[in-house]
C-alpha cells in the first residue's frame, strides 16, 4: 500500500487522502437540492459563500508574501511565488473582496450593506486563523490544500437546478456560474503545480491538513446555515419573504 502511494502523484496522493471527507462536504448541496424549504434556505448558504469568497484573495495575499520571504533559499516558496502571482488576480472577481457574492445577495433582495455588516461565519473565522498560522509558522505551501476546494465546486448542471428550484433570477447565482466554469481550470493548473513542486513528506502532510481542515470547518459552515442560520436566517427571510 505505501509503495502504491509512492508510485502516485502528489495531486493524486492529496486526493487520495481526502477522498473520505469528499461525500461529507458534498452532502449540504445534495441535501439542499431536496428541501421543500429550499427558497427560504439557499441565502443563508449564500452568506457562508460570501465568508468564504471574502477570504479566498486576502488568504492567497498572505501566503504570497510568507512564500516571498522564503523563497531566495527555498525552491518550493519560489515556484509558489510564481503560481500565486499567476492565480491571485485569476481569482479577483470584483474589486472588493466577496464583492461578487454581495452582487448574488443583492439580486436576492438583500441590502449589501447589511450582508457586509453581517457577523463573520465562526468555521470561516477558524478556517482563515488556521491557515495564517500554518503560513506563519509551517510553510505557506498550506495555501495550496485550501485550493483544492476549487476541484470540488459545484458543476454547471447542479446550479441550474438551483435556479429552476428556488425560482431566484439568474442574476443571484453569477457567482456560482462563474466558478462551475472556471474552476474545474484552475484545479487543473493546481494539480500540474503540486506535480511539479519539489514536495517532501512535510509539506505533502501540511497540505493535506490544510485541505481536511477546510473541507472539515466549510462542511460545518453549511451545515449550520441550513439546520440554524443564526444573524443570517433572520435577514434572509426578511427580505425574501
Amino acid at each position: 500500500m505505501h509503495t502504491d502511494l509512492l508510485a502516485l502523484s502528489a495531486s493524486a496522493r492529496l486526493r487520495r487522502k481526502i477522498d473520505l471527507a469528499l461525500p461529507a462536504y458534498g452532502a449540504p448541496l445534495a441535501h439542499l437540492l431536496e428541501r421543500p424549504d429550499l427558497r427560504e434556505l439557499f441565502p443563508r448558504c449564500l452568506v457562508v459563500s460570501y465568508h468564504t469568497s471574502r477570504s479566498m484573495v486576502p488568504l492567497m495575499e498572505a501566503a504570497l508574501g510568507h512564500a516571498l520571504e522564503l523563497a531566495p533559499g527555498d525552491p518550493v516558496a519560489a515556484d509558489l511565488v510564481a503560481y500565486l502571482a499567476r492565480h491571485i488576480p485569476e481569482e479577483r472577481h470584483h474589486p472588493e473582496h466577496g464583492g461578487a457574492v454581495v452582487d448574488d445577495l443583492t439580486a436576492l433582495g438583500l441590502d449589501p450593506d447589511e450582508v457586509r455588516a453581517l457577523p463573520g461565519t465562526p468555521q470561516i473565522d477558524t478556517l482563515v486563523a488556521a491557515e495564517l498560522a500554518w503560513f506563519r509558522n509551517d510553510h505557506p505551501v498550506a495555501i495550496l490544500g485550501f485550493l483544492e476546494l476549487e476541484a470540488h465546486v459545484a458543476d454547471r448542471r447542479t446550479v441550474e437546478l438551483l435556479i429552476e428550484r428556488t425560482g431566484y433570477p439568474r442574476a443571484a447565482f453569477g457567482q456560482l456560474l462563474l466558478h462551475s466554469r472556471l474552476d474545474p481550470v484552475h484545479a487543473t493548473e493546481l494539480h500540474r503545480v503540486l506535480d511539479a513542486l519539489p514536495l517532501e513528506k512535510w509539506h505533502e502532510r501540511l497540505i493535506g491538513l490544510s485541505a481536511l481542515r477546510a473541507i472539515t470547518l466549510i462542511t460545518s459552515a453549511f451545515v449550520d446555515a441550513i439546520v440554524d442560520g443564526g444573524v443570517a436566517a433572520s435577514m434572509t427571510a426578511a427580505a425574501t419573504s
